[in-house]
C-alpha cells in the first residue's frame, strides 16, 4: 500500500505512522505536514505546507495512493462550532473528497474522539464528519474513537491539559496490559491504535466506527 498521512506529528499520528512505516505491505508514505518534522525513513517523504486548506495546489503529488489515515484534530476549548468545524471538518473533508476523486479505490481512516456520540457541539460536528466519511465511496473506509492513550516513547501530545494527564497517569503505564485487558473501553496504546487505523485501511475492520474496546481488539 502506499498511504497519505495528515496529522502524523501529533500523538495519534506519530503513534500510526510509526506502525504503517514498521508494516512490510506498506511501500510508501506521503506525511503532510505544516512544519518538517525530522523524521527519516526509507519508506517517508514529508510534503511541507504552510496552508492545508490550499491543497489544489498540491494535487499532482497525490495521485497513485491506496488509503489516507486522518489524524488531524484540535481542541474545542473556546471556539464556537464555525472555529471548531473548521478544521475538523470542513478541512477533512475537503481532503477527502480530493483525494478520493484523484485516487478513486481509495480507503479512508479518520480518527474522532472518544465520546463523539454524545450532546456536545464537538461530538456533534465529529459525527457530522463521521457520517459524510461513511456515505463516501471508499473501498475501505472507518472511524477510530479512542479514550485514554498511552503513547509510545517519545511521542507528546501537542493538547497540554492532555500531556499533563499523561504525566500524572505515567506511573500507572507500567500496568499498561492490565489497563487494556480490564479497562479496553477507556484505554488504548498508540501501537495498538496506530496497528487498527492501518487496518481500517487493509480492510480487516468488522465495523465503521470502532470504540475503545473495538480498537483494542481489532489493533491486537
Amino acid at each position: 500500500m502506499k498511504i497519505v498521512f495528515l496529522g502524523a506529528s501529533g500523538m495519534v499520528g506519530a503513534g500510526a505512522l510509526r506502525e504503517a512505516l514498521a508494516a512490510p505491505d506498506v511501500e510508501a508514505v506521503l506525511s503532510v505536514v505544516r512544519a518538517p518534522t525530522g523524521v527519516m525513513h526509507p519508506k517517508l517523504r514529508e510534503l511541507v505546507m504552510a496552508d492545508l486548506f490550499e491543497v489544489a495546489s498540491v494535487e499532482d503529488q497525490l495521485v497513485g495512493y491506496d488509503a489516507c489515515i486522518w489524524a488531524i484534530g484540535i481542541s474545542s476549548s473556546g471556539l464556537d462550532e464555525d472555529a471548531y468545524a473548521r478544521i475538523t471538518e470542513e478541512l477533512t473533508l475537503s481532503w477527502a473528497r480530493t483525494l478520493l476523486r484523484l485516487n478513486p479505490k481509495l480507503s479512508f481512516c479518520y480518527c474522532s474522539a472518544g465520546g463523539a456520540g454524545g450532546p456536545g457541539m464537538w461530538a456533534r460536528v465529529r459525527r457530522r464528519v463521521e457520517d459524510t466519511l461513511k456515505s463516501m465511496p471508499f473501498t475501505h473506509s472507518g472511524a477510530v474513537r479512542p479514550g485514554f492513550i498511552r503513547p509510545g516513547p517519545g511521542i507528546r501530545s501537542k493538547t497540554r491539559a492532555y500531556q499533563l494527564g499523561v504525566v500524572l497517569l505515567k506511573p500507572l503505564f507500567l500496568l499498561t496490559p492490565l489497563l487494556v485487558r480490564f479497562m479496553p473501553f477507556l484505554f488504548t496504546t498508540s501501537e495498538i491504535l496506530g496497528r487498527a487505523m492501518l487496518r481500517v485501511v487493509q480492510g480487516r475492520a468488522d465495523r465503521f466506527i470502532l470504540e475503545s474496546a473495538d480498537i483494542n481488539r481489532v489493533g491486537a
